[in-house]
């Protein structure tokens, strides 16, 4: 009997164990499942750099550009005769670029460019009390799948930095508290982002867009098409008024600038070799606190022969954080020379293959001609084609102006096509800059923006430029396959000049344009 009630109630208490062990494993379990299910991951997508608007009032503290600044256009004086059309273009965005987002769509309306690939960025989480939670670096381009483990349901900061480097992210000074980390003394590319995200359980997005908190300048130098001769020299060019180095406030964007660069930041230019007519400097870094009247300085130019000394271009209004591109467009001032001439002619082709000139039947093959005299002028010759089908030559003082006619239509046996675009563009074919370009036959061009312009220098130097459409922007030409220019004598004396245009039949044939010598003024006279 006592034996039988100890072995029940030894059962009973083992059951009561096996009970108690599942009770407090259950247990365990359901605290481990609670827990987990209070955690969450934050994928940081990183949609680009964005800049901010040249117009846009200036934010946290920084100076507001008032009224719009995309574009600022002013003329400096290079000498008696020329002068440079100075225009600063804002490369403007309809995004401020700040935006995160708790929901798996990324955020829209951001007009951005893309970080380059292998640029090291840095993203920190700080809690709603300001408390350092975590960070993590992040190579863009890399696999960046690894998400950042935090709570569900709590509200964080996160900031994003880079300094546009393949190597490394600077540290932050004070990194404990939000209150008091600091990125100090960055003299590099500085972009920063700054948002709060609500987390919701299950994965959150936090897309990230950078800012550009430092100017950049790209410089242009590049001569009008209606000038000659080259860019051969550019020494001691300097942008003013930049800071050595600024120190960003994490909480806010709040920056402060560390003591003038008093002589200046240096703009770089390439080799310019023989000479070029189209020069660009890598981008310039400006540091400063507020939109500012900066200058450029170049300590010595020669463009055309002619040297200017200490040429400043004041007043660009630069606004902090700010991409711009400064145009100086060098334009020599000139008059026509009275004795030009003006050519207009269309034949339509007929059988069994040429033109009808007057009543006189012209093969294809044969060669219209027309010559004028062109009196001596200082500056050379300008020859304008408002519209052509489909080639042309021309002789100056008996020697021509190509080796071979000159044909911009492609396909042709008798005469294949020998001129295209510097840029690698052809007529009826490829434009490089997206498309196609047309037949030039198609094209009509006017007074004011000529299908054609070939420029004759005073030293006999010829430069050609064509539209890729009806009255748009003159882009350089170069001879093709196995055609080239020559050089030869222009008269800019008392001298006449004697000018032969000639122009091969080749079915409908067509040329409307006009020639004339041209001189230099003063450019007051022109104004």
């Amino acid at each position: 009997m006592i034996s039988q009630f100890y072995q029940n109630s030894r059962t009973k208490v083992l059951v009561a164990i096996v009970a108690l062990f599942c009770l407090v494993s259950y247990s365990c379990k359901e605290t481990k499942d609670s827990i987990d299910s209070n955690k969450t991951v934050v994928k940081v997508n990183l949609l680009g750099v964005a800049n901010p608007i040249a117009d846009e009032p200036a934010k946290k503290g920084k100076a507001t550009a008032g009224s719009d600044q995309s574009v600022q256009v002013s003329t400096v004086p290079f000498s008696n005769s020329g002068s440079f059309k100075v225009t600063l273009t804002a490369a403007g965005n309809s995004s401020n670029g700040l935006r995160a987002s708790g929901s798996n769509r990324a955020a829209t309306g951001a007009v951005h460019t893309p970080l380059d690939q292998n640029v090291q960025y840095k993203v920190l989480v700080y809690d709603s009390n300001g408390d350092y939670v975590t960070e993590k670096v992040y190579t863009n381009g890399a696999d960046n799948s690894m998400g950042i483990e935090l709570d569900a349901g709590k509200t964080y900061s996160f900031i994003a930095y880079s300094v546009n480097s393949t190597t490394a992210v600077p540290a932050v000074s004070g990194a404990s508290k939000l209150s008091t980390a600091t990125l100090a003394s960055i003299d590099s590319d500085l972009m920063y982002f700054f948002g709060t995200l609500k987390l919701a359980a299950g994965d959150n997005n936090l897309n990230v867009i950078l800012k550009h908190q430092y100017s950049q300048i790209i410089t242009r130098i590049k001569m009008n098409p209606t000038t000659t001769g080259s860019i051969t020299n550019i020494t001691a060019s300097v942008i003013k008024p930049s800071h050595i180095s600024a120190n960003l406030k994490l909480s806010d964007g709040t920056l402060t600038y560390n003591g003038l660069n008093q002589a200046g930041v240096n703009v770089v230019f390439p080799a310019l070799g023989a000479g070029l007519r189209e020069v660009t400097s890598t981008p310039t870094m400006l540091i400063h606190e507020k939109a500012t009247s900066g200058e450029l300085t170049i300590g010595s130019i020669t463009i055309d022969g002619v040297t200017k000394s200490n040429l400043k271009i004041p007043q660009l209004n630069i606004i902090p954080g700010q991409r711009y591109v400064l145009d100086l467009d060098f334009n020599t001032c000139t008059q026509d020379v009275v004795g030009g001439a003006d050519m207009d002619w269309n034949y339509q082709n007929v059988s069994p293959g040429g033109i009808n000139v007057n009543g006189v039947f012209k093969p294809n093959g044969s060669i219209l001609e027309t010559s004028f005299t062109a009196p001596g002028a200082d500056y050379g010759f300008v020859f304008d084609i408002l519209k052509l089908d489909n080639s042309f030559n021309m002789e100056v003082n008996g020697v021509k102006l190509a080796q071979k006619e000159i044909q911009f239509q492609s396909g042709n046996a008798t005469l294949p096509q020998n001129i295209k675009f510097e840029d690698g563009s052809e007529f009826s074919g490829n434009n490089t800059q997206g498309g196609t370009v047309t037949h030039i036959y198609s094209m009509t061009g006017t007074a004011a923006a000529p299908l054609v312009k070939v420029v004759i220098s005073r030293l006999g130097e010829v430069k050609m430029y064509a539209s890729k459409v009806s009255g748009g922007p003159l882009f350089p030409l170069v001879l093709s396959n196995g055609n080239a220019f020559n050089k030869f004598t222009w008269n800019g004396g008392a001298q006449n000049n004697a000018v032969k245009l000639t122009q091969m039949v080749i079915g409908t044939t067509a040329l409307k344009g006009s020639g004339s010598g041209v001189k230099k003024v003063s450019c007051n006279l022109v104004k």
